[in-house]
């Protein structure tokens, strides 16, 4: 049986899993989807995830114009019970009304009643966060959604939003964190430590740290085409921190990319969400949860991770080569 652990969401006691599934690739062209993979095979993957002890399910009205949430509703039929789904509202939609349309639609297309988590996906310099909290507890009102998040938003622009909230709390902020992209998150620990939680998406770096690809070997669709990260060069630098996760990965019978995530989620407030291809990949992220990592093999792969530095002004450089491999 998989030990999958959980976490409280935010100061709520509602309790989510450590290990998630995020849905971003679903439908989305800039992912390559539809080749290789396509519905059946994600809709295996998260309910497999479910079966597993996996309950958040992450999606967005943006991921493939609303086709990811399509899809999550048709897996989640017949075990709605047993997961929390969250999506996002996108944010030029992010006014008052134009967030309570956006939920009405994501909420057709998931096929449910009640949202879990609903979140902004990006802060909108252009309206005013306090019309968007308004509109959030308004749907909390109306029992659309229960719980209010945010994504991609600075420790700055979190306290903003929280003030703007006159009856409700932000639960959570989902941000990019990985082993290669740790500041961001670590500047929302020392200002808010574990009373919100943290939902880290691309939490493998977008593949980078599954060890599948080398310079000479490099994923061909647009989303990491434009990912400094995957400048060849940069791709090599990161060698040392794979070897690390390998020989930590030896010890226990895993593989780097299950280490990877386990290392992430060894905080307590830390929810990470990778994606899924297919059934095979969901259990070798949920069973990612189950191995017992020790204290100091955790600050090995931290301190090796700090060590890494990245070119990325080189990776953008060289971006436009990378975009026109993904084209051809």
């Amino acid at each position: 049986m998989i030990g999958m652990l959980y976490t409280n969401l935010g100061k709520t006691s509602e309790k989510v899993s450590k290990i998630g599934i995020g849905t971003w690739q679903i439908g989305s062209r800039e992912w390559g989807g539809g080749k290789g993979y396509g519905e059946e095979q994600v809709i295996a993957a998260i309910r497999r995830s479910i079966e597993l002890g996996v309950n958040l399910i992450d999606t967005a009205e943006i991921y493939g114009g609303g086709h990811s949430e399509t899809v999550v509703g048709k897996a989640i039929r017949g075990m709605r019970e047993r997961v929390l789904i969250a999506t996002k509202v996108w944010p030029t939609h992010a006014t008052y009304q134009g967030t309570i349309k956006a939920c009405e639609r994501s909420l057709r297309r998931l096929g449910v009643d009640v949202i879990d988590l609903y979140q902004v996906h990006w802060p909108n310099p252009f309206i005013p966060v306090s019309s968007t909290m308004r509109a959030m507890e308004e749907l909390v009102r109306r029992g659309m959604i229960r719980y209010i998040g945010v994504s991609n938003f600075s420790p700055s622009q979190l306290e903003r939003a929280q003030q703007a909230l006159k009856r409700e709390e932000i639960v959570s902020n989902q941000i990019e964190y990985s082993l290669l992209k740790m500041r961001s998150a670590e500047r929302l620990f020392e200002r808010f430590g574990d009373s919100i939680t943290v939902i880290a998406y691309s939490p493998l770096a977008q593949g980078l740290l599954t060890g599948k690809y080398d310079p000479k070997n490099l994923p061909r669709d647009l989303v990491r085409a434009i990912n400094p990260l995957f400048d060849p060069h940069n791709v090599r630098k990161v060698g040392p921190l794979l070897e690390k996760l390998r020989e930590v990965a030896s010890r226990h019978g895993a593989t780097p990319d299950q280490i990877a995530l386990r290392v992430l989620i060894h905080r307590q407030n830390v929810v990470a969400i990778p994606g899924a291809k297919d059934a095979k990949q969901a259990e070798r992220n949920a069973t990612a949860a189950d191995i017992p990592l020790t204290d100091q093999e955790v600050e090995e792969v931290i301190s090796v991770a700090r060590s890494i530095r990245v070119s990325r002004l080189r990776g953008y450089l060289t971006t436009p080569i990378r975009v026109l491999r993904a084209l051809l």
